[in-house]
C-alpha cells in the first residue's frame, strides 16, 4: 500500500531534530505506526512478548544507542514510558525515541507524565487534503509565521 503523506509528517520533521522523544497518539488505524516507521531505524512492537523481554533485559536501551527507536503500541508495556523519560534525562540525543499508541495504559499510577521530556502529538483520521481530494491554499503555520499570502483569501459561510 502506498504511503500518503500526513499533515503530521511536516510537524515531525520540524520537531525530531530538536527533541529526544516524541509520542504519537490517536485512534486505531489512523497511520501512527506507518508515519513513525518512516523515521525509525529500529521498530519494537510492544504487543509482542519477545520485544518486551528484550526491553526488560536492556532497561537502559544500550542495544539501541545511536539509533532512532520506535516503540510501537507502548501502552502494552507502560514501564517503557519511564524508561524513555530516564534516557532523556541522561542525555539521549534528538530523535532517539518515537512512541506510538492508541490508548492510555490501564494504570498510570506512579508513572511520570513525561512533561518536558516526551512531546505528545495527536494524529487524527485522514483529512480531505491528505487523501488528495482537495488542495489547501493556506497553512495555519504559514499564517502564524507571517509567510502566507492571504490577498486572494475568501471565507465561505
Amino acid at each position: 500500500m502506498k504511503y500518503l503523506p500526513r499533515s503530521l509528517d511536516r510537524e515531525l520533521d520540524d520537531l525530531l531534530p530538536h527533541l529526544s522523544a516524541v509520542a504519537i497518539d490517536g485512534p486505531k488505524g489512523v497511520g501512527k505506526t506507518a508515519t513513525a516507521q518512516r523515521r525509525a531505524d529500529t521498530v519494537l512492537s510492544l504487543d509482542r512478548t519477545s520485544n518486551v523481554a528484550l526491553l526488560e533485559s536492556d532497561f537502559d536501551f544500550d542495544s539501541f544507542r545511536g539509533k532512532k527507536l520506535l516503540l510501537d503500541e507502548w501502552q502494552y508495556y507502560p514501564k517503557v514510558w519511564d524508561m524513555v523519560r530516564r534516557a532523556v534525562d541522561q542525555g539521549a540525543p534528538a530523535g532517539s525515541f518515537l512512541l506510538t499508541g492508541s490508548a492510555s495504559p490501564y494504570d498510570m499510577a506512579g508513572s511520570h507524565s513525561g512533561a518536558g521530556r516526551v512531546v505528545s502529538l495527536r494524529m487524527r483520521p485522514m483529512g480531505l487534503h491528505e487523501r488528495g481530494q482537495t488542495t489547501p491554499t493556506v497553512f495555519l503555520s504559514d499564517l502564524l509565521a507571517g509567510e502566507a499570502d492571504i490577498s486572494n483569501l475568501s471565507v465561505r459561510v
